[in-house]
């Protein structure tokens, strides 16, 4: 899947505000309820979407692949 930020800066703002949106009501997911060996779930702080990394993770992301192309160049608010 290619990235928004491929089709130009105004319309990755706009789907950066549309993914913010929709992230306010998603169901979040507890890790500590999860078995053991489950992949981890955070959320990214640029937009609220969730990030999946396997339980056995070094550093914990803080931006989704979206939202680091958009700070990456810059474009992040």
């Amino acid at each position: 899947m290619a990235l928004a930020t491929t089709q130009g800066k105004e319309f990755a703002l706009e789907v950066l505000r549309k993914r913010r949106e929709h992230n306010k009501t998603r169901k979040r997911i507890d890790n500590s309820s999860l078995y053991a060996g489950s992949s981890m779930h955070f959320d990214c702080i640029g937009c609220g979407e969730d990030i999946v990394v396997p339980e056995n993770y070094i550093t914990r992301p803080k931006l989704c692949r979206e939202c680091q192309a958009l700070k990456d160049l810059g474009w992040l608010e």
